[in-house]
């Protein structure tokens, strides 16, 4: 059952009086990946005992640009067609390919199929989107270890952002037919798969291990959006052997700048001030500035500008020996500040952070706040942080009546006139 190029195989419309359907692509949005194809018949047609489940014999199918057309018979595939233009389908052929350089594997999987005129089940024709799938969402729910080189340390981050994924040619196309979506009838678009567990974790886990690769070859975490090239090519590299395998590539993925969490923010800001204090001259400097405000601070002395600069000359002698005894920072720095508020999950997971990195469990055992509440993506979620975007949840306002002092018993769902005095409660009264 093979194709015919109309433009080539039909001389002067003796084709044209056997053509019993029109079949073409739906509209395919950016979120579309597989559409199947749409019989549009005229008022001429000679179709007048045709199947939704039978593609006519003599019938056009019309391939627009970036797009891959498949026919199926009986769940294989009979004929690829990743050139745009019109085609006749005629069932007394061998299966045809016309999609450029193929694999010989691929072809071979396709040629191997013959039939001899009969309709061996339900044929249709599918079209696959040869065009980049942007705008996929990512985000991580538990903060990821992150081996930051500038202080040579680990922190926690969390990060999320948008990602492109795209089915490339004729052959990629065939493998996500068979290995995707050859099971399931009907469109298959972007949300519905790359939001499904499997495809949201495989990915979660590629990009994660592709940021702690870049934070070991010495890129910091706030320099992270600046290599997002070589972020996506090591994703690309990690779902060579799944993704690839499907005919998914990933080619783009734009990150957004990615969140310290608490014990992170203390931990550097902590490192931050050390560094600053062991340098000698920093030390000089900050001793200096002392010994300027000393010298203000005495012309206003109580007790007279003499005192105050009798007082501040004895405090010189004492500063300028501390200024002579300062010496350079220390050559090295330890290898790893250890977090003393790091304890151990129930699955046996050591962390440093409110929440498990190994379960998502919190550090009381109370675990993700049980509420349900919904993200700006659409997506819904009981965790501090959307599991789809990684957006944090919205701060719920606190009320406290700014009159009398009174606090409802749910601060976040006050009334609307205060029980004690009356007064309206409004953005006046937010606390928190």
């Amino acid at each position: 059952m093979g194709l015919i190029k109309a433009a080539v195989g039909t001389v002067k419309g003796v084709l044209a009086d056997s053509w019993k359907d029109v079949v073409v692509c739906p509209p395919l949005s950016n979120s579309v990946i597989v559409a199947d194809g749409v019989k549009q018949n005229d008022k001429n047609s000679s179709n007048t005992k045709g199947s939704a489940k039978v593609i006519s014999n003599g019938s056009v199918i019309l391939v627009e640009e970036n797009t891959c057309m498949l026919t199926i018979d009986g769940g294989k595939i009979t004929n690829v067609v990743a050139e745009p233009g019109s085609y006749t389908y005629n069932n007394t052929t061998a299966p045809s390919i016309f999609a450029g350089d193929i694999a010989e594997s691929v072809a071979e999987m396709v040629n191997r199929f013959t039939f001899g005129g009969g309709v061996a089940g339900g044929q249709r024709v599918v079209f696959i989107n040869l065009q980049p799938i942007p705008n996929n969402t990512f985000g991580t729910v538990a903060p990821v270890p992150f081996p930051e080189p500038r202080y040579n340390t680990t922190v926690e981050l969390r990060f999320f952002g948008t990602y492109e994924v795209q089915i490339k040619d004729a052959e990629a196309a065939v493998k996500f037919y068979r290995d995707v979506a050859g099971k399931q009838t009907g469109g298959i678009t972007a949300q519905s798969l790359f939001r499904s567990p499997q495809y949201l974790n495989e990915f979660l886990q590629a990009i994660s291990s592709a940021v702690v690769a870049l934070g070991n070859s010495g890129v910091s975490y706030n320099q992270l959006g600046m290599h997002t090239y070589d972020l996506t090519e090591k994703v690309r590299q990690i779902t060579e052997k799944t993704w690839a395998a499907r005919g998914l590539t990933v080619t783009n993925i734009a990150l957004n700048p990615p969140t310290l969490s608490d014990e992170s923010k203390s931990l550097l800001g902590d490192r931050l001030k050390a560094d600053t204090m062991l340098g000698a001259d920093v030390q000089r400097a900050m001793m200096n500035t002392s010994i300027a405000r000393g010298i203000e601070a005495a012309g206003s002395n109580k007790g007279g500008a003499m005192l105050g600069f009798a007082g501040i000359n004895t405090a010189m002698g004492t500063g300028g020996a501390a200024l002579a005894g300062f010496g350079a920072a220390p050559a090295t720095t330890p290898n790893q500040v250890r977090n003393p508020n790091s304890w151990t999950c129930a699955c046996g997971q050591t962390n440093e952070g409110n929440f498990c990195i190994g379960c998502g469990k919190s550090k009381e055992g109370i675990g993700a706040q049980s509420s349900v509440w919904k993200c700006a993506c659409g997506a819904t979620s009981t965790a501090k942080f959307c599991a789809v975007c990684g957006k944090p949840k919205p701060v719920e306002k606190k009320y406290k009546c700014n009159r009398c002092g009174f606090t409802p018993t749910n601060p976040s769902s006050p009334p609307k006139f205060c029980p004690e005095c009356g007064d309206v409660f409004n953005d006046d009264d937010v606390v928190g």
